[in-house]
């Protein structure tokens, strides 16, 4: 996971907020799209680049997925 978002932080990103119902919150970067779901049971789906990893929220640092997202799209804004 960790790998996931250092690649994210080097890159231009948009973030969004999806329909409340699917619980995701997503961003873009380099054309792809960034993806945390909620799975109802204290695990999160994070999507990168199509290829999919379940977490568990300990793994969110003690942030929410929205912060957590939010985390990412900020590093993401940063240039090398």
């Amino acid at each position: 996971m960790i790998t996931m978002v250092a690649t994210m932080a080097f890159s231009l990103t948009s973030c969004s907020k999806d329909d409340e119902k699917n619980n995701c919150d997503t961003c873009s970067a380099m054309l792809q799209t960034i993806e945390i779901c909620d799975n109802g049971d204290d695990t999160y789906t994070l999507t990168v680049a199509g290829q999919s990893e379940t977490i568990p929220v300990g793994e969110l640092g003690g942030l929410s997925p929205d912060e957590f997202i939010g985390v990412i799209c900020d590093l993401s804004n940063l240039t090398p």
